[in-house]
């Protein structure tokens, strides 16, 4: 039997969110002893070996317990801001210090420079790489290696710190937004990040395992992350909060196409309840899918019926479409090929799961039903197009016990999802990538701020229960910040990056000032992220030709010096 360290990184086994009531007796009686590892009070993750579950599904396994895969939210900023203006500021000097930012992403390069303090000392207090299983992995977690403070510090006097402290960061994501977030002052380039004097955090996610992108139908080469590992990833950072008795911005610039952009997720209730947290803040991006034409938005009354067009792309091996609808309406679909092909209504039952193979193409679509999800209690039509005919689809969707008659239709990130496939008729609003849709997070969308205009694919709120997300705007164009590699050999050490990911990067580092304000200084020992976005709000520039809150905007642009001028001026 192998262990549980080997149980979570093996691809034989399955992963699943599962929630319960403290009794993890119980947990381990449902799942067997094999491996089960705990995020909080609410959820367990379990693992189970995949030839043990012959109907793997969402009708089988509920929707929920199925982690969600998640992606990155990227293709003088830092001014634009206000960060700068309040470190310089004689009376406040907010630099982040005694704060750690804490970043859930592809991990960092801890030699750069722009993450020492003054003294040539790394301000990277810890480092939890899943995906290397070589080292001691953290207290109560059972997989990955984690890095100290101690241990990098030593890594970086030696000519080959890998041999120490054998973490990297391929990508260079992670360390781009640590730089935005974090970097300290470079003078020949003109550089500082919004909390140049915070300690710095890093996850490092492992990969998604092939039967979750199998099962979701992913088309793509990018980096695919599971929901259960970023909660774990958060539940993490919130130990550092209470190891070294210091608050935490956590900061997130991945986000998903799957769920119903109403907090129903088991990510975002989970964050949703670390933002009301004393010394804890959440800071999500609000993605870039405003402009990817993969959301559709109907009505229906009573008895009637809606044709959702749906363009497929050559060479699409497949994708997976989300119906939500809200109680009491009652949806449910029929099909219609590009040959002319139809599949007669399908019923609504409860967990009802419809395998459907068109005679004249190499075509199948499995449709699930769930009457009432976990989450937010709403109907779930979770559609799998497998192997689809280029051309267009039809959807038709019906209505019965119909209120309200609106529904919503989301693909998933464009990341995950051929080019050429999308809905004729979209919609541009309720594009936020989740977890931005919890409500006690800050949700930040992109703008450019050279020009003032918003970034075309920030995604818009707001939420499918209608409240108000974005929060606030942060600049996501051209934002500059360390790079990695042969790369950062070419550019100095420096590249310059476009998505929302990066507004929330800067948007966590001054959060980081508002902490050291309030909670460190001892000005709000009771601040909390909760505390901040209302300051944020606040203070937020807000243009007068623009009606807020608005769905693009939030409530305006990020301006954190601005909002401790009214902080300190009541």
């Amino acid at each position: 039997m192998p262990d549980c360290r080997q149980i979570i990184m093996s691809q034989d086994y399955g992963d699943f969110i599962v929630e319960y009531g403290g009794g993890s007796e119980k947990a381990l009686e449902r799942f067997g002893n094999d491996c089960l590892q705990i995020i909080n009070e609410r959820y367990y993750c379990a693992y189970e070996k995949l030839t043990n579950i012959p109907n793997f599904g969402v009708a089988a396994n509920t929707y929920n317990a199925i982690p969600k895969l998640y992606g990155l939210m990227d293709t003088t900023s830092v001014a634009a801001t206000g960060s700068i203006r309040l470190q310089n500021q004689l009376r406040l000097e907010l630099t982040g210090k005694g704060v750690i930012v804490g970043f859930i992403d592809t991990g960092i390069d801890y030699t750069n420079k722009c993450f020492l303090n003054s003294t040539g000392q790394t301000r990277i207090i810890s480092i939890w790489d899943q995906t290397d299983n070589s080292g001691t992995p953290p207290q109560n977690f059972y997989y990955g290696s984690e890095y100290t403070m101690e241990q990098i510090n030593s890594a970086i006097e030696f000519d080959e710190p890998q041999n120490i402290v054998p973490h990297r960061d391929e990508n260079g994501h992670g360390t781009f937004m640590a730089s935005v977030a974090c970097g300290k002052y470079d003078e020949q380039r003109d550089f500082v990040g919004s909390a140049p004097e915070s300690y710095i955090a890093m996850v490092k996610l492992k990969p998604a395992k092939n039967y979750l992108k199998d099962y979701f139908l992913l088309d793509t080469e990018d980096e695919v992350y599971q929901e259960n590992d970023i909660m774990l990833a958060a539940n993490y950072l919130r130990n550092l909060r209470i190891k070294y008795d210091m608050p935490v911005v956590i900061v997130l610039g991945i986000g998903t196409g799957s769920g119903d952009r109403a907090g129903g997720s088991p990510l975002a209730q989970y964050l949703n309840e670390l933002g009301q947290y004393i010394g804890h803040c959440v800071v999500v991006c609000s993605g870039n899918e405003g402009n990817e034409r993969l959301h559709y938005s109907g009505a229906l009354n009573d008895g009637k019926n809606d044709e959702v067009e749906i363009r497929v792309g050559e060479n699409d091996k497949g994708f997976v479409l989300e119906l939500w609808g809200n109680t009491p309406d009652l949806f449910s679909v029929s099909f219609v090929s590009p040959l002319g092909e139809t599949v007669e209504r399908i019923p609504a039952r409860k967990d009802v799961s419809k395998k459907v193979n068109f005679l004249l193409e190499d075509t199948t679509i499995e449709v699930d039903y769930s009457l009432v999800e976990a989450g937010g209690g709403r109907e779930l039509i979770f559609m799998r197009f497998i192997k689809p005919t280029p051309g267009l689809w039809t959807i038709r969707v019906y209505g019965s016990n119909i209120v309200n008659g609106r529904f919503n239709i989301w693909a998933n990130i464009r990341k995950f999802v051929n080019a050429e496939t999308y809905f004729l008729k979209p919609n541009p609003d309720i594009t936020l990538t989740i977890p931005s849709d919890a409500q006690n997070v800050i949700n930040v969308s992109g703008y450019d701020n050279f020009t003032e205009a918003i970034y075309p694919n920030s995604g818009r709120g707001f939420t499918n229960d209608n409240n108000i997300k974005p929060d606030v705007a942060a600049p996501a164009v051209n934002v500059y910040g360390a790079d990695i590699g042969r790369s950062a050999e070419l550019s100095g050490g420096f590249i310059r990056k476009n998505g929302t990911s990066i507004a929330a990067a800067l948007a966590g580092g001054c959060c980081a000032q508002m902490l050291q304000w309030g909670f460190v200084n001892g000005n709000d020992i009771y601040m909390k992220g909760t505390y901040i976005k209302s300051y944020l709000i606040r203070g937020a520039q807000r243009n007068r030709n623009i009606t807020y809150p608005n769905v693009q905007w939030g409530y305006g642009k990020l301006d954190v010096f601005n909002s401790f001028l009214i902080l300190t001026r009541t």
